[in-house]
């Protein structure tokens, strides 16, 4: 069996968690930083069995490019490059952050800790991973998104 790796890609940070091999649990692994990612996730290939990549992106479902959209176009890129025979899923990352900062409160994680820069980006990558498998659950996965236009 082999794992699923979730990032949240951000043009200084990225967060990035990981699935068991079963394919049941995710858990954040850590921020690293943007530039060093590949690096980070030769690392990770090299010690454990890698099925594919589950990237966040906002706005997915309208469809429309923010800042960070070009720093996830470089990293899906190279993604493609190192890993041709990995697939790569996109899902929508709205709200993860939000999310992630609930969860460290829920948790009772200090606020001098939240406020570290990079505290939320592995947490919010592992809920990213969540939404996939869900999707997954459901029977919707690698399904396109319905038009939610007007």
């Amino acid at each position: 069996m082999a794992r699923l790796i979730g990032l949240d890609v951000g043009g200084v940070r990225t967060g990035v968690a990981s699935t068991d091999d079963l394919k049941l649990i995710c858990s954040p692994l850590e921020t690293v930083q943007t530039s060093e990612l590949m690096a980070k996730l030769r690392a990770l290939t090299d010690t454990h069995e890698v099925e594919g990549f589950v990237v966040g992106q906002p706005n997915l479902i309208a469809g429309t490019a923010t800042d960070c959209t070009p720093h996830i176009d470089k990293v899906v890129a190279d993604l493609k490059k190192a890993y041709p025979h990995l697939t790569i899923h996109f899902v929508e990352e709205g709200h993860t952050s939000q999310e992630a900062s609930r969860i460290q409160v829920q948790g009772g994680m200090k606020a001098s800790k939240r406020r570290e820069k990079g505290s939320l980006d592995a947490i919010a990558a592992s809920l990213i991973l969540q939404r996939h498998l869900d999707a997954g659950a459901s029977g919707t996965a690698g399904k396109p998104l319905p038009d939610f236009s007007f």
